[in-house]
């Protein structure tokens, strides 16, 4: 109830915070993950993550110490973004091919923003370099290996696999990966979306600002950054708006990153069966969070990456990103799935 007051007095703030994090789906969100959690919901349905697997073999059962057709389940959750690992464990599982505690362990560095989320956003954007994209992309997925491999120790070293791959690839199968791929995309906007209200109405009652003032007390961070982290923390496309070419603040970028924030953790949350445990995931993620910050330091050191960078054009061409698109392509997905709802009905 104290929620909803706050939605109706603070109205206009509101609708300006919702209408922002609509622009931030059709801009960023929707390009760089609906595509992938089609082909990622295809590769499992089809069988070929086993394929995918293969040359992997020895670092699967050796390193991470998981059965080896699973392992292109870590390579696709590394590129696809957040919730794509996530997905692609809860489909195996729920089809029974892969056990809860393997699941449950897998779930923990199964999860990343991808290189294309992470180059654009923080690579082109705010440091203005393919290159510092990539140095934060390469710290959060060691994080994720270091987290693998820890999670390895002390489980046994399962059998290489003698089972005989069985593909089942179909037209079908790929139109049920769209209809999948379109119902988690539309579940992830939605999340983002309510927390751009939550976050709103923080920021209008300084809640965001009082725990800013403490993080910058204790910090190296300005209060304007400061600020944002907070946001980031919460929802993580808010770390857009840190200062840009600020060569201290890559560590810190790669940190949040890593973490994904509140609103991507409840997302990877709702993709879970009601059989896998996720307590285990959140601490988890913390650690990634501060292995990505401490590889990201030692990185920026070893590249040489210099302290200024300047505006480039791949900015200029960030920002003015049209949600044309996007939108078409919403559109043609909810015409896609209307058709085949149609024609269900009819040989029903």
């Amino acid at each position: 109830m104290l929620y909803a007051f706050f939605l109706v007095v603070f109205v206009k703030d509101v609708s300006k915070a919702v209408a922002n994090s609509v622009k931030i789906c059709l801009e960023v969100m929707i390009p760089s993950l609906y595509a992938f959690m089609v082909i990622s919901g295809f590769i499992v349905s089809s069988g070929l993550y086993s394929v995918l697997s293969k040359p992997f073999g020895a670092i699967s059962r050796y390193v991470f110490r998981i059965p080896e057709e699973f392992f292109s389940v870590f390579l696709i959750g590394s590129i696809g973004g957040y919730p794509v690992g996530a997905k692609l464990l809860s489909s195996l599982y729920k089809e029974e091919k892969i056990d809860r505690e393997t699941a449950e362990t897998m779930l923990s560095y199964c999860y990343l923003a991808g290189p294309a989320f992470i180059c654009s956003i923080a690579g082109v954007k705010l440091f203005s370099g393919i290159k510092a994209g990539m140095i934060i992309f390469a710290s959060a997925l060691g994080a994720n290996i270091i987290l693998g491999f820890i999670k390895g120790i002390g489980r046994k070293i399962p059998q290489k696999s003698d089972r005989k791959i069985k593909l089942e690839i179909s037209m079908q199968c790929f139109i049920d990966s769209i209809y999948s791929g379109a119902k988690g995309m539309l579940s992830i906007c939605a999340v983002i979306v309510f927390f751009s209200t939550v976050i709103c109405i923080l920021d209008k009652l300084n809640v965001i600002k009082a725990i800013a003032e403490i993080v910058s007390k204790f910090t190296y961070l300005n209060y304007t950054d400061s600020i944002t982290s907070v946001r980031a923390f919460i929802e993580i496309s808010n770390i857009t708006m840190l200062t840009a070419g600020n060569l201290k603040l890559m560590p810190l970028t790669a940190a949040l990153l890593s973490f994904g924030g509140i609103c991507v953790t409840l997302q990877t949350k709702g993709f879970i069966p009601a059989g896998l445990s996720t307590k285990c995931f959140y601490f988890n993620r913390i650690s990634a969070a501060i292995i990505s910050y401490i590889l990201c330091k030692i990185l920026i050191v070893v590249m040489n990456i210099d302290s200024v960078y300047t505006l480039s054009s791949e900015r200029y061409i960030y920002r003015h990103n049209s949600p044309i698109p996007s939108l078409f392509l919403l559109i043609m997905t909810i015409l896609l799935l209307l058709n085949i709802s149609i024609a269900k009905r009819k040989n029903l």
